[in-house]
């Protein structure tokens, strides 16, 4: 057990844990699709920036006696919330995993890296 002397209602990495696991790095990606809008004679002459969405990675650990239940495929419900970089909101999308790995050793936690993506044209 730890000691703690001085202040400790400080906040040390990540303020928001996600529930159910140590939360140890967390990454966004902003990305959108692009289409050159061209004139008559073949000119590019604008852009067109499109289907907006965000790419996330969330590592952490958990304890290697608890059962990990997460499928990919399925949606899930960050805590830590990306900053909203996008044209539209960060509100009305789903977060979908697209990836999960896991990896164990001797020491008493579990590895977990779970990465998806939010789409905030994809509601149900």
């Amino acid at each position: 057990m730890a000691t703690l002397l001085g202040a400790i209602n400080g906040v040390w990495g990540i303020a928001t844990q996600q529930t159910g696991f140590l939360l140890s790095d967390t990454s966004q990606d902003y990305d959108c699709d692009i289409k050159n809008v061209k004139s008559i004679t073949g000119d590019d002459t604008g852009e067109s920036h499109y289907n907006e969405k965000i790419s996330f990675s969330l590592s952490g650990y958990i304890p290697a006696t608890s059962a990990f239940t997460g499928t990919i495929s399925s949606t899930i419900t960050l805590a830590t919330v990306p900053a909203d970089h996008l044209i539209g909101t960060v509100t009305s999308g789903l977060y979908i995993v697209r990836k999960i790995t896991t990896s164990q050793n001797q020491e008493d936690y579990r590895k977990l890296d779970v990465s998806g993506v939010y789409n905030p044209t994809v509601t149900a």
